[in-house]
């Protein structure tokens, strides 16, 4: 019988939960952690020609590298996001979390060998890095790992953490487990799929229900694992932040949100007006607006097409050049902003999506190949499928420390010479770390009704 590998990945916001990843990796040298996976892919070289582009400006105190593969996985979440969006109806939100999907396929990696290995770096984009050799780019996790979850503010939790739970009766290849627990903090645990796999999926909701303080409930569905599982890895990632300016309660109203042109709904709409990074590219037909959390390394963005142009035309023509574009173009401004209140919960399988941006191997149990997760060379094995689930929720708190000037009640504003941001039709939104602009979540908010 071949031997079924489920995956899954799941995006859950992760409340007092700390980074499962060892301190010394944040100041380890690439000798002091040594990667042997079983195969190693070599990139083509990506300037055969010898052609020399002009070098971009790096971050301070920031791994070229590193931040090579921070930029990699942006052009993975917007690729992912457009081949995701063609799946939904025009009516539906979407959010996720495109880093901690590439932090699990990266940890895939790990074990995969020959066309499998090649189409986990193309579809991911890690073979844009110039290091050459696939098993460098598990170090570079590492270091970019312990940028992004380093403490950022006294208000502020960004944590991420992964495990593995694999079957009991299986040796799982001692490599592969050193790296992924050294450069991943991912664990394994050994479970009984073989045996009672009904039980191994209720001990894996369990503990990612208690990691989200019940919050996040049946994540696993049933019929997902059956006694072929041999592997299941739950990748978590958790946001929680403080406007660094928040909106006064007192200035919450009652507003239509038009989801469509014809179809509106009601919504708590928030105001305030202050000064925000902010720009209208009118080619464009985008308004783009940054609303800093405390401590100013994260910040929500907030992409919101003109009257005359639909959240679709937007959606079509995104792509890392044209966002960095924006994001580099804003200025601080005084705007007052309206956004509303809203929730947005997305749960998705990840097959069919990745197969199509090229990912086929992998799910394939003909052409998988993942020799290096098992002690015995896991010939059969594949991936039968991969979750994702994600949240989240913007309300008016923010940082009681921070200054709320600037705010006043709706309709009293004298100020002549401000900008409007009024978000009360289908706009997108980014969550970023904004140093090395590592996209953390992306989404859109169609219908961000009140209930």
């Amino acid at each position: 019988m071949m031997r079924v590998a489920n995956w899954l990945l799941v995006l859950v916001f992760l409340p007092l939960f700390s980074l499962a990843i060892r301190p010394d990796m944040c100041s380890a040298k690439p000798k002091d952690l040594p990667l042997e996976p079983r195969c190693i892919y070599r990139s083509p070289d990506p300037d055969p020609e010898g052609l020399t582009l002009e070098p971009e400006a790096i971050p301070e105190s920031t791994n070229p590298r590193v931040w090579e593969l921070s930029k990699a996985n942006g052009r993975f979440a917007l690729s992912f996001y457009r081949q995701l969006a063609l799946t939904k109806t025009p009516q539906s939100n979407i959010f996720l979390s495109p880093i901690s999907i590439s932090t699990a396929f990266a940890m895939t990696k790990l074990g995969a060998c020959d066309q499998t290995l090649q189409q986990i770096m193309k579809v991911f984009e890690f073979d844009s890095i110039k290091e050459k050799t696939s098993d460098q780019v598990h170090f570079f996790f590492a270091k970019l790992i312990c940028r992004l979850f380093r403490k950022k503010d006294e208000s502020t939790e960004l944590i991420s953490a992964n495990r593995l739970f694999g079957e009991k009766s299986l040796v799982f290849n001692e490599t592969y487990q050193n790296i992924s627990e050294n450069v991943y903090g991912a664990k394994l645990l050994p479970l009984g799929f073989k045996e009672d796999p009904e039980g191994a999926r209720a001990t894996i909701n369990d503990w990612i229900s208690n990691k989200t303080e019940n919050r996040i409930q049946d994540t696993l569905p049933p019929g997902s694992l059956d006694s072929t599982t041999v592997l299941v890895l739950v990748n978590t990632i958790y946001f929680k932040g403080q406007w660094k300016n928040k909106f006064d309660s007192h200035n919450v109203f009652a507003s239509d949100f038009h989801i469509t042109q014809s179809l509106s709904c009601s919504v708590d709409m928030m105001f305030q007006e202050t000064q925000f990074r902010y720009q209208f590219y009118p080619q464009d037909k985008v308004q783009v607006l940054e609303m800093p959390y405390s401590g100013d390394d994260i910040t929500m963005v907030l992409i919101l097409p003109s009257r005359d142009a639909t959240l679709t035309q937007v959606e079509e023509n995104l792509d890392l050049t044209k966002l960095t574009k924006w994001l580099n173009g804003m200025k601080e401004t005084n705007v007052a902003l309206h956004v509303p209140r809203f929730r947005v919960e997305d749960s998705m399988s990840l097959r069919e999506k990745l197969e199509a941006m090229g990912l086929t191997d992998l799910f394939s149990p003909e052409k998988a190949s993942l020799p290096g997760m098992l002690d015995n060379g896991g010939g059969g094995l594949f991936i039968s499928d991969a979750f994702h689930k994600a949240f989240l929720e913007v309300t008016e708190e923010g940082s009681e420390a921070a200054a709320a000037t600037g705010v006043v009640a709706v309709g009293r504003s004298i100020n002549l010479n401000r900008e409007v941001f009024l978000a009360d039709r289908p706009f997108l939104l980014l969550i970023r770390e904004s140093t090395i602009n590592a996209l953390l979540f992306i989404g859109r908010v169609v219908t961000p009704c009140s209930p």
